[in-house]
């Protein structure tokens, strides 16, 4: 059963604890994967085992489709032909599917730059191993249903290729997601059968190789497999690869709607702003769900702050209410939000649905023909999490530019120096850049499924794009993640500046700002300074006067951004922001129903 949440924030608890609970090991029952399941087998290489009762479901609809052969009944793609060529049969079953795989194998491999990275796609022609791995997963789940046709040997066997990491080298480009992700799905199965005309990355981590698929599989002690009636098919036609890449997606994107909120809060600090903004009352009177869960955070976030305004008694010629940027952050996350928790909904749904064709109703007996792989689901998630990095990116830049503006920051020195400003600009290369990133999300927004071209002789007259689509997200996912890195050590720079300018010492040019911070402010900015050691950055810090006099290298701005980065992308962070989460929702989150 696919499980659902009240607010987002549930979303976002139960991701981790589901992905705590699968790095051991995830069963494979066709109902129950989870986004966090395909995280856990994807990067962390946890153990898939297959349910018992879905091994009998497999075994009687594999016996279906051998019956109505022996019957005479004609079955697309198993005694005819493919797509626009249906109207073509064959008797000769076993050869037509091999026969399916040489011609859907048309994409580019080139193997520089391949790595495991969730989205390392513009320097390179194959896919990363992470996304291969979850592209296996999603197929086995699907086809462990017993509505496709195969036998346990194949589900066996991407069990074993999964269990020993033995990850196909599978092109980037090349599907259009209907009829399912046919082209990446075909070097999937020509690895599975050990075909001397495909690769798979082996080995353990650091020490991966790139060999012959039928060398792969003798490393790992499996014996070469040959597909028959109907399996060649089942293996390709579906949208696993879609599914997969956008599960990977949503994770991530679901991570980063989190930290988005604590960043505001901390922006909020920064900016000596209010949390009246946020005040429950706010939200009562226009109760959109993603609205009252956001204003809940951000309120909670704030909560033993001593750098807060709150407005109750204001010095003469300043703003009597925050500007849009933080005051209006509720009303603007909060719809990203909702958004979200539909496309993680649509994307788990299609993790543990059924998606080639033709399928087996292994209770009449029937054989039925459809679309199930049009992938048009995905795209619809997919394009709604894409769409909401920029919305969330938007804010964060108009946040960031605030900060470092004299004339909005209310009081802090231009350009966030710590020295003199008439010979320092230290955050002026930062404020550029964010804008740089900002266009990039802005532009990656653009819909893909809109750009639907006809194909396979016409007879795939409309098709998802899904996986492009899906790649596209997780572009827009690291393009989001610099931004919100370069955001946070801006934020830390400014909270310090403002802290020192409450502070009783002045010659306490380091002050530690995190007793004044608020719940969430706190943890976060504790994290950044001591775990990871990016401190408040001055002229003579970036000059060369180291002050541990270790003679090392001087940092730059860029360099404390990439570190903030890494713990971003690393999942270090993350740690930390949904720590927050649980805080302010007054600890685990109850999970409302099940569908």
């Amino acid at each position: 059963m696919v499980e659902s949440y009240q607010t987002f924030s549930e979303l976002v608890l139960a991701q981790r604890a589901h992905l705590a609970s699968s790095k051991s090991k995830v069963q494979v029952d066709s109902k129950t994967l989870t986004v966090a399941d395909v995280v856990a087998v994807s990067h962390y290489l946890s153990k898939v085992v297959v349910a018992e009762d879905a091994v009998q479901a497999i075994n009687e609809c594999s016996n279906i489709v051998k019956n109505k052969l022996s019957q005479g009944e004609i079955i697309y793609g198993v005694n005819t032909g493919f797509g626009g060529s249906a109207d073509q049969r064959c008797n000769d079953v076993d050869m037509l599917q091999q026969r399916l795989f040489t011609l859907l194998m048309a994409g580019i491999t080139s193997t520089e730059g391949s790595d495991r990275g969730v989205s390392n796609v513009s320097r390179t022609t194959c896919m990363p191993e992470a996304w291969v791995r979850a592209s296996m997963l999603v197929r086995l789940n699907s086809l462990a249903a017993g509505a496709s046709g195969v036998r346990t040997e194949i589900t066996d066997r991407l069990s074993e290729m999964l269990n020993s990491d033995i990850v196909p080298l599978v092109p980037i480009r090349g599907s259009i997601s209907a009829s399912g992700d046919l082209g990446p799905l075909s070097y999937i199965g020509g690895v599975l059968q050990g075909k001397k005309y495909v690769s798979a990355f082996v080995g353990p981590k650091g020490q991966r190789e790139l060999l012959r698929a039928d060398i792969a599989l003798s490393k790992a002690k499996l014996p070469p497999l040959s597909v028959q009636a109907k399996e060649g098919l089942a293996i390709v036609n579906g949208t696993a690869v879609s599914a997969g890449v956008a599960a990977l997606a949503a994770y991530e994107c679901t991570n980063l709607a989190a930290l988005t909120q604590v960043l505001t809060a901390m922006t909020v600090e920064a900016l000596c702003g209010t949390d009246e903004s946020f005040d429950p009352f706010i939200s009562q009177v226009r109760p959109h769900p993603g609205q009252i869960d956001s204003a809940r955070n951000l309120f909670r976030f704030l909560s033993g702050s001593r750098i807060t305004n709150s407005n109750e008694y204001l010095k003469e010629k300043t703003l009597r209410q925050d500007r849009y940027s933080v005051r209006t952050a509720s009303q603007w996350i909060g719809p990203i939000l909702e958004d979200f928790q539909l496309a993680y909904a649509q994307i788990s749904i299609e993790l543990n649905s059924v998606t080639d064709n033709p399928l087996i109703d292994k209770k009449t007996g029937k054989i039925l023909h459809g679309g199930n792989f049009q992938a048009k689901a995905i795209t619809s998630a997919v394009e709604k999490l894409r769409s909401g990095l920029q919305s969330l990116g938007r804010i964060l830049f108009s946040q960031c530019t605030e900060l470092i503006n004299p004339h909005t920051n209310r009081g802090l020195p231009p350009n966030l120096v710590a020295d003199d400003p008439a010979t320092s600009f230290l955050f002026k290369g930062t404020d550029i850049m964010v804008a740089a990133l900002t266009s990039e999300l802005g532009f990656l927004a653009n819909p893909v499924g809109s750009h639907v071209q006809t194909a396979e002789m016409g007879n795939q007259g409309i098709n998802s794009l899904a996986l492009i689509s899906a790649r596209y997200t997780l572009k827009a996912v690291d393009t989001f993640s610099q931004l919100a890195a370069a955001h946070l050590v801006t934020i830390c720079q400014a909270i310090d500046l403002r802290v020192r300018s409450k502070s009783r010492d002045p010659t306490d040019l380091h002050p530690n700002a995190g007793p004044f911070l608020g719940m969430a402010g706190k943890k976060v900015y504790e994290f950044v300074r001591e775990e990871l050691k990016v401190p408040l950055i001055t002229e003579s810090l970036l000059s060369g006067d180291l002050e541990d006099g270790s003679g090392g290298v001087s940092p730059s701005v860029g360099q404390y951004n990439t570190v903030v980065y890494e713990a971003i992308r690393s999942g270090k962070l993350n740690d930390v922001v949904v720590d927050c989460v649980q805080a302010a929702q007054g600890g685990d989150a109850k999970i409302r129903s099940s569908l």
